[in-house]
Parts: structure tokens; C-alpha cells; sequence
């Protein structure tokens, strides 16, 4: 009967030692998910800028400036993605299209605006939608 009570309490010990520390770190993980991307705002004022560029007609430079965003949303990819799989892919998609407005053989004004507030929209709901 001791035995039986002793492999019961050294089986128990752990469980509850592990229950008891997960209990703690959940609530982090689960603030984590809740934040969604963080703060995206130096993305946001690059596309920003992009925008005010083409909105003057310059769309070679403006193409030229989402480089800047490009680079620097894809060097945060490792560390954006894993935190909302879905939230980045909306956000990701919007991106392409605005690439392919600006680098487009025929630039179109109208297209190219539509595709940078899209952009600026996804961004600014953390790619809620």
C-alpha cells in the first residue's frame, strides 16, 4: 500500500508542478496572440510616403521608395508572421498588389491609389478585416 501511495504522490508531484507553471505562462501566450502584429506604424509612414510621392505622379520614384517598405517588411517577416499567420498573409497580399500597380509597364494613377490605401488600411487594422 505504501508503494501504491508513493508512485501515486511521484507521478502527481510533476503533473502538478508542470499544471501549476503552465497556469502562469498561459495568460502571456495568450497576450501575445491577442497583440496581433504589434505596432506597424514605421510601416505605415513608409507607405505613407510612397502614397504622397505618387499622388504627385512620380511613379518611378514612388516605386522606388516600396523598395524601402519591401526590404524592411521582409526582413520583419520572421519575426511578424509566427505572431499572426493571417493577419500577415491579408497584409502581405495588399502588399503585392501595390507592388504591381507601381511596377506595372503602364503605371495607372487610379490603380495605383486604390492599391496603396489598401495597403494603409490593412496595416492601420493590423490586417484585421
Amino acid at each position: 500500500m505504501r508503494q501504491l501511495i508513493l508512485a501515486v504522490f511521484l507521478v502527481a508531484l510533476p503533473v502538478a508542478i508542470f499544471a501549476g507553471g503552465y497556469r502562469f505562462l498561459a495568460p502571456e501566450a495568450s497576450a501575445q496572440t491577442q497583440a496581433g502584429l504589434g505596432d506597424l506604424s514605421k510601416f505605415v509612414a513608409i507607405v505613407a510616403d510612397v502614397q504622397t510621392i505618387a499622388a504627385g505622379g512620380d511613379f518611378t520614384a514612388a516605386e522606388q521608395r516600396v523598395r524601402d517598405y519591401e526590404s524592411a517588411w521582409d526582413q520583419a517577416e520572421t519575426g511578424l508572421r509566427p505572431l499572426d499567420r493571417d493577419a500577415w498573409g491579408v497584409i502581405d497580399e495588399a502588399n503585392d498588389g501595390a507592388f504591381s500597380a507601381l511596377r506595372a509597364a503602364t503605371p495607372n494613377a487610379a490603380t495605383i491609389a486604390a492599391s496603396l490605401q489598401t495597403v494603409l488600411d490593412v496595416l492601420k487594422s493590423g490586417g484585421r478585416q
